[in-house]
């Protein structure tokens, strides 16, 4: 989705990422914190459009990185470490999901739903695109999660199917299958909005 502004990090050669993998392994705090700046800017943007919250992104990322580095002897193939840090954002947003709908049970989720994706639309969208975002942005908040993270990541994150389907731990059919689910609500909303019109 052109209209919407993302980040995206510098690319690393294959051989440079696997030498800063292997040192962050090893305990190198530099190494870690070039893995940090070179993957936090697209999993931050990537967890505060899923999460609708800029803090609650921000915590995801923190325990994002805490886990990564904590586990980082598991990751089998250097090179697939964006892959691997996405999977563990996801679940990192799955966990404050759940958290979430546990809240609002007993009327205790206040969380602050500051990011939408008319605030993240470039600034030459037109007024009238905004708008459609907004109608969108209320749509994918009412779409199983299961439908709505697989679709997000793919059309809004603009995520190859196969890396979609490893981030939510899931078959590719799987994953070809939550986001046609998901497609299948947006497709019906746009077409409502333009007979409307």
């Amino acid at each position: 989705m052109g209209v919407i502004a993302t980040r995206q990090p510098p690319p690393i050669g294959r051989s440079e990422l696997t030498d800063v993998v292997a040192r962050a392994r090893a305990g190198d705090a530099a190494a870690q914190a070039a893995l940090f700046e070179r993957f936090a800017p697209s999993l931050s943007g990537m967890l505060a459009r899923l999460l609708r919250s800029v803090a609650d992104a921000e915590d995801a990322l923190q325990d994002t990185f805490l886990v990564a580095f904590e586990k980082l002897d598991r990751l089998h193939d250097p090179a697939g470490v964006e892959g691997w840090l996405m999977q563990i954002a996801i679940f990192q947003a799955h966990r404050r999901f759940r958290r979430r709908r546990f809240l609002r049970l007993f009327g205790l989720d206040h969380a602050v739903r500051d990011v939408s994706l008319q605030q993240l639309a470039t600034p030459a969208v037109a007024p009238d695109v905004r708008a459609e975002l907004g109608l969108l942005d209320e749509l994918l908040e009412r779409l199983p999660l299961v439908d709505r993270v697989p679709w997000m990541l793919r059309y809004i994150e603009g995520y190859e199917l196969a890396d979609v389907a490893v981030a939510c731990r899931c078959s590719l059919a799987t994953a070809k299958r939550r986001i046609a689910a998901a497609q299948a609500r947006v497709a019906a909303h746009v077409k409502t909005e333009d007979n409307d019109g």
